[in-house]
């Protein structure tokens, strides 16, 4: 893996754009558990539920899954999540041609 970009989002929001590319994602990495959470990540350049590719809900997204959830996929049209509730989020990712 080259060096690969982080991507922090603190608060909770729609149409987060996390790459306007070509890209892969690595990792998402959870900070903490919030209630009601729902975390949409899509295949988009700036639409968060334009292409979802991943869909996590729960009130322990963090907890569940040890706080990381490896990905390790490409995502051809951009990177874009729309979290409800959740928070402190980080994506690790890099660009690709």
């Amino acid at each position: 893996m080259r060096q690969a970009n982080k991507t922090y989002q603190a608060a909770a929001g729609d149409d987060v754009v996390v790459a306007s590319g070509k890209a892969i994602l690595h990792r998402i990495i959870i900070g903490e558990d919030v209630a009601s959470a729902q975390l949409e990540v899509s295949d988009h350049a700036s639409d968060g539920d334009g292409n979802v590719v991943i869909h996590l809900s729960g009130s322990t997204l963090m907890t569940a899954n040890g706080g990381v959830i490896e990905v390790g996929a490409v995502f051809f049209d951009g990177i874009s999540a729309n979290l409800t509730n959740q928070t402190k989020v980080t994506f690790i990712w890099e660009p690709t041609v």
